[in-house]
């Protein structure tokens, strides 16, 4: 995929082909009816080398951002992917064109798309296009099969996010906001070397797919500057109000993300269901660099997710890193179960939260946000239990399995080392080898909290591991709840400290300001 590698290059490199294999007029008289079959079948071969390689170039306007152009361009895109057939091209010139959002490719089989200047999307959230209230995706793509998206250097589809991000706005618009590139039910989708910046929304989504490689290709959603998420952006205006601009979203089988680079604010990669009662497996995702709220797997619910590989990555002033979630049944009330789930040769560097989170989803579907949907985003530090204020439930019937994390290394943490919650004995199996915290850092208000706490070198919360299930080997600090005979002791790093006995509730008079 990508190059093409099946088929032949050029028209010379077939007639080459073609002649050395046999003459095109051996088998044949030296009659008109002969010569005439000869070169019929001639004529054919070279015509169907002429259409695989045919290429439509994109004749939209280009370097004019006005909204009417850029719903013309939009219609002209949607116009020519239409006109495609297999083993045709669709090529962006080398130019910036701006579009109005509602690219729409179905059906599309056997062709590429290839993106070698800038797509900017229109930032007049007022006309963005509509299917009833919900806007529709800047670009989506369904019931396509050997696709490939990609350029000729490192082309760049620009969602013009910042006209839909901030709490102002996220209060007007809420989750209504486009995604920039959605996949919906396709097979054998091959993208690479782009970049993907700003989305409103969501920023890559492929749901129901099967064989998906996304390899040298770039998210990037920041407000500013700054080597740094901003969870509390007050005076100043921080990255972390770029909400729900997840990285990767996948839901399928047979995935592989590879040789990438993320800096967003929400899930840097998601392992994700699509609201029904199916099975996600077979996933890999290596050599990456990752910077927002995880390498999740979720959030979760009534689904099934296996054999999932996280590996060989680095994350660097990420929010979480390592992340594993579920959120509030639905109806019906079927089992979810994540199960098979490996982290390896992971290095968290100065995490500005949570390193490693298994549990309930920390998150708030309302304007709410001190409202957990089941875990409240101002947890544990505002938690008030008398008043149902910042608190963290767990889902029940939702279940871990067999979940590994190996060679993870937290540099500078200024948070505790994890948090592992959930129901009882919703946990099996849960085997930490080489995970460690290395020079922890009470950086800011937040984390001297945990001074009274139990402090930085411990798991806030172990519970719902089932008895004798969870191992640390080789690790510190250890899980209260995992099972360890060489480190328990020996580290000092256990902490006596209970979060469900000894939480004073709201804790908001113990915070330095």
């Amino acid at each position: 995929r990508g190059s093409n590698s099946a088929h032949f290059q050029t028209p010379s490199a077939f007639l080459r082909l073609f002649f050395l294999r046999r003459h095109p007029w051996e088998g044949y008289s030296f009659t008109a009816r002969g010569m005439k079959k000869g070169m019929a079948l001639l004529l054919l071969c070279i015509l169907s080398v002429i259409q695989h390689l045919a290429a439509l170039t994109f004749t939209g306007e280009s370097d004019d951002c006005s909204y009417d152009t850029a719903e013309k361009n939009t219609n002209l895109v949607n116009e020519m992917l239409q006109k495609l057939q297999p083993g045709e091209e669709l090529s962006f010139p080398n130019k910036t064109y701006c579009l109005a959002g509602g690219v729409l490719g179905v059906g599309l089989k056997d062709i590429s798309i290839r993106f070698n200047g800038t797509l900017r999307f229109s930032d007049d959230t007022g006309r963005w296009p509509k299917d009833g209230k919900a806007r529709v995706p800047a670009m989506y793509f369904e019931q396509c099969k050997n696709i490939t998206f990609t350029s000729s250097g490192k082309g760049l589809i620009d969602g013009n996010g910042k006209a839909w991000w901030g709490l102002i706005r996220y209060a007007e618009y809420g989750e209504n906001r486009p995604r920039l590139f959605e996949i919906f039910n396709s097979t054998n989708i091959l993208v690479e070397n782009l970049i993907l910046k700003n989305p409103a929304y969501w920023t890559f989504w492929a749901h129901n797919i099967t064989s998906l490689e996304v390899r040298f290709t770039d998210i990037s959603a920041r407000i500013d500057d700054d080597d740094s998420h901003k969870l509390l952006p007050f005076p100043k205006k921080g990255d972390i109000t770029a909400f729900n601009t997840d990285g990767f979203d996948v839901n399928g089988k047979d995935v592989y993300i590879h040789d990438c680079n993320i800096w967003n604010q929400d899930d840097c990669i998601a392992v994700k269901d699509d609201g029904k009662h199916w099975t996600t497996e077979n996933m890999v995702f290596e050599r990456i660099n990752a910077s927002g709220l995880g390498l999740a797997i979720g959030s979760i619910c009534n689904a099934h997710v296996r054999n999932i590989t996280f590996r060989d990555i680095y994350m660097h002033h990420t929010v979480k890193g390592i992340y594993m979630k579920f959120r509030p049944q639905s109806s019906p009330d079927y089992i979810g179960l994540i199960e098979n789930i490996t982290y390896e040769n992971i290095i968290i560097d100065e995490p500005e939260q949570w390193p490693i989170w298994i549990g309930p989803a920390q998150q708030s579907d309302s304007v709410e946000f001190w409202q957990g949907h089941p875990c409240s985003l101002c947890w544990p530090q505002f938690e008030n239990r008398m008043f149902d204020f910042c608190g963290c439930g767990v889902v029940d019937r939702q279940y871990y399995r067999d979940i590994m994390l190996k060679n993870i290394t937290i540099l500078r943490p200024s948070y505790p080392a994890g948090m592992i919650k959930g129901s009882k004995d919703s946990m099996k199996n849960i085997r930490f080898e080489g995970v460690k915290v290395v020079d922890p850092k009470y950086k800011d208000g937040l984390s001297h909290w945990f001074k009274s706490h139990g402090g930085l070198n411990q798991y806030f919360v172990c519970e719902g591991v089932e008895a004798g299930t969870g191992v640390a080997v080789d690790s510190d600090p250890v899980p209260s709840c995992f099972n360890s005979k060489d480190q328990a002791f020996k580290s000092g790093t256990e902490t006596s400290y209970d979060y469900s006995r000894d939480s004073d509730g709201c804790s908001c008079t113990n915070l330095p300001w």
